[in-house]
């Protein structure tokens, strides 16, 4: 292999400190989102975390759903949640919905649509909630689910970015609850999105089997 010359050890040097300069930007921006959470939406990360709460005391059950990115959260949600976070706990109960062979078979059908609300469908009941995210809030599938939890007599809590998309447009102000997270793009909603389930699984935690603080 040639040896690298002086001018590309300089192009490296410089491509690197370019990278370097892009990291400590977007870690710049990742600490003012979750700034923005803490100064402007402790109170709402406080009332959902007690709904949640609210929710498994009183046996009510939990169904929770996301695309892409948000379903990742989701599923890091659900294994906190269903086995631990910090703390050796009892596992407590939800129900991800997405199901692959169920998922595939509705979409195959060319119901994508419904690979959320048709599960839901058979199983939701009065009183129920549904946890949603969506960065955009304007997923269809996303948006089909919270109709059919709200006919079926549930509460939908909602995590989106700041505008909300159709998601805000049809919850309802009396029953379902909203929080709408600060960032200027998906990947910021996205870590808000996991900061503020981490901030409800610690209050959940805390609310059932005590302080845990270091």
């Amino acid at each position: 292999m040639a040896a690298c010359s002086f001018h590309d050890l300089i192009q490296k040097a410089h491509y690197l400190t370019r990278m370097q300069d892009r990291i400590v930007a977007l870690a710049a921006d990742s600490l003012n989102t979750l700034s923005q959470l803490a100064e402007f939406h402790a109170a709402n990360i406080e009332q959902m975390a007690q709904l949640l709460v609210q929710t498994l005391m009183h046996d009510q059950r939990l169904f929770c759903c996301g695309n892409g990115a948000s379903a990742g959260n989701i599923q890091s949600f659900a294994s906190k949640l269903g086995n631990r976070y910090e703390r050796e706990r009892p596992a407590l109960p939800l129900i991800v919905l997405g199901e692959m062979a169920v998922s595939t078979a509705i979409a195959a059908d060319g119901c994508f649509q419904d690979v959320f609300a048709r599960p839901l469908q058979a199983l939701a009941r009065h009183d129920d909630v549904l946890l949603v995210l969506s960065a955009s809030g304007n997923a269809t599938n996303i948006v089909q689910a919270a109709r059919v939890m709200q006919s079926s007599g549930g509460r939908v809590i909602a995590l989106t970015g700041e505008e909300g998309g159709e998601l805000r447009r049809m919850l309802r102000t009396d029953d379902d609850f909203h929080l709408r997270l600060p960032g200027n793009t998906a990947a910021r909603v996205h870590e808000a999105q996991l900061f503020v389930l981490n901030c409800c699984c610690d209050l959940i935690d805390r609310e059932f089997f005590g302080a845990n603080d270091v």
